[in-house]
């Protein structure tokens, strides 16, 4: 949060400065400063930086006049999936404002929005400021995809393009296109160019899913995927970096027993290894009479039996963990090095125990071969072993909260085959798809909702006069609908927001 408060005093900062001096210069008159303004096409306003430009005009021309048959079409399917998904848009609107509403009277403690199918994205709350780069980067990407849908479809109907342009709100970067004359088309034509944009973004998050998911087969000459996965960062703090740790690029293929082939097998590891307990290892006995090196035991405040000397971290103190029917003819306790019982060990063994207060059960015992004796390490309550098995070299040994694991730990589903190729590189295009697939969708569906200076105003006052023009024969009528339509809509999204808003800060 500290980085949010942050992030939004430097784009503060930076606003009033450039409008600082921006005022100075235009007051003074200064004619180099005018000349390179209006040059650029730039132009600063109160937390606004406005660019425009008509360089890309010419180029629209020629979008909008090749295959005119094939852009009717396309553009007519779009029109149709417009007004298809505007009434799914207000019902989808009204229930997350339910459910957003039964979470406030209700004064739940937890502030994330459950159930809610439409919530903005807000940096530094529900996604970190980190990916602040991909956020603004993708409403680059959707609202410069959107604009080219109404300039296009506008080229296509006779529409004169006056130019295109950026704007900088506060940290909003959205693009935006200047047309003329659009209402003296007949309604249908409008209706073209006014769906365009929507249809756009729900053309450009369908295919950036697509691609999200076919990418790790278009990669797949430059990398491995489902057969692991590989360490891409390891935090400083983590108690896995150094000699006998992890590695950058080591690639993981299990945890304890869990089999791990990709990040949502990885973390599904991790919290099995926090909700079961230390497994035991099957071991010889004549290989506990030859390391045992036990102390006399005492049993802590935390559950844990301490039978080693203190200045021996890499031994760890087990306990026998006998069956009902096996007479006892081990010690109870014996301090043992952990890496040498891991690599003496035949298998996994674990002790029947039930969970009364969660109605549950671990696994049940596992009986050891002949001459074999289960042994598990007698750790406190929180704390874990977790083994951690990479494809080459020896195994990781952990002991502390699996939770470290994940927090100081990064992982990619991508393995590079080649040293020239970084598996960050594959991670970024996911990122950036999900963000594209995710806020585009989210575009298309508040932007058809009937609401001042979003499509869904114009779209709606178009509707009106189709669908009306036989039964109202004025058009004031028809328009006055529409603006009563248009007010209840900004009314139940700001409502929206403010509720969303309020739960999530």
């Amino acid at each position: 949060m500290n980085d949010f408060y942050i992030t939004l005093f430097c784009f503060t900062l930076l606003h009033c400065c450039l409008f600082f001096f921006d005022t100075i210069f235009r007051s003074c008159s200064h004619v180099p400063y005018l000349y390179l303004m209006k040059k650029t096409g730039l132009e600063i306003q109160p937390f606004r930086i406005i660019w425009f430009t008509t360089a890309f005009n010419r180029l629209l021309q020629k979008w909008g006049s090749v295959r005119k048959k094939l852009q009717l079409a396309w553009f007519t399917t779009g029109t149709w999936f417009a007004v298809v998904l505007l009434p799914f848009a207000l019902w989808l609107i009204l229930h997350s404002l339910f459910q957003v509403l039964k979470q406030i009277i209700r004064e739940e403690k937890d502030k994330s929005v459950g159930g809610v199918l439409l919530e903005p994205m807000v940096p530094g709350v529900n996604f970190p400021i980190s990916d602040l780069g991909y956020y603004m980067v993708t409403l680059i990407i959707i609202s410069v995809f959107h604009e080219i849908g109404h300039a296009v479809s506008a080229v296509r109907e006779d529409i004169h393009i006056t130019g295109v342009g950026l704007v900088l709100l506060f940290i909003v970067p959205l693009a935006y296109v200047q047309m003329e004359q659009l209402e003296l088309l007949p309604p249908a034509k409008q209706l073209h160019i006014l769906c365009a944009g929507v249809w756009h973004n729900i053309v450009l998050a369908v295919t950036a899913a697509l691609a999200v998911s076919m990418l790790p087969w278009l990669l797949y000459p430059l990398y491995d995927f489902g057969t692991g996965v590989q360490v891409q960062n390891i935090a400083q703090e983590s108690p896995l970096l150094g000699q006998a740790g992890l590695l950058k690029k080591d690639r993981i293929i299990r945890l304890n027993q869990c089999l791990v082939s990709n990040k949502a097998d990885w973390q599904d590891c991790l919290v099995q290894a926090v909700r079961e307990p230390t497994p035991g290892f099957c071991i010889h006995s004549e290989f506990i009479k030859e390391n045992d090196e036990t102390k006399p035991a005492k049993h802590l405040a935390d559950g844990a039996v301490k039978c080693c000397n203190s200045s021996s971290p890499r031994h760890l103190c087990f306990e026998y963990l006998e069956m009902e029917t096996e007479p006892l003819e081990l010690p109870q306790h014996s301090c043992l090095n952990v890496r040498n019982v891991i690599e003496a060990s035949s298998e996994i063994c674990h002790k029947s125990s039930i969970d009364t207060k969660a109605g549950s059960a671990y696994s049940l015992a596992l009986e050891c071969s002949f001459g074999y004796h289960c042994f598990r390490p007698s750790l406190a309550n929180s704390t874990k072993l977790v083994i951690i098995k990479r494809s080459f070299g020896k195994k990781v040994l952990f002991l502390g909260h699996p939770a470290e694991i994940y927090h100081t730990i990064q992982v990619s589903d991508f393995i590079s085959i080649y040293n020239l190729f970084p598996s960050s590189i594959p991670d970024m295009i996911v990122h950036l798809g999900q963000f594209i697939t995710m806020l585009s969708a989210g575009l298309a569906i508040v932007n058809i909702i009937p609401c001042f200076n979003f499509d869904g105003q114009h779209i709606i006052k178009v509707l009106m006069d189709i669908l009306l023009s036989k039964k109202i024969q004025h058009s004031s009528i028809r328009h006055a609908i529409a603006l009563c339509i248009t007010i209840v809509g900004t009314i139940i999204l700001i409502l929206y927001m403010i509720a969303v808003l309020w739960t999530m800060l």
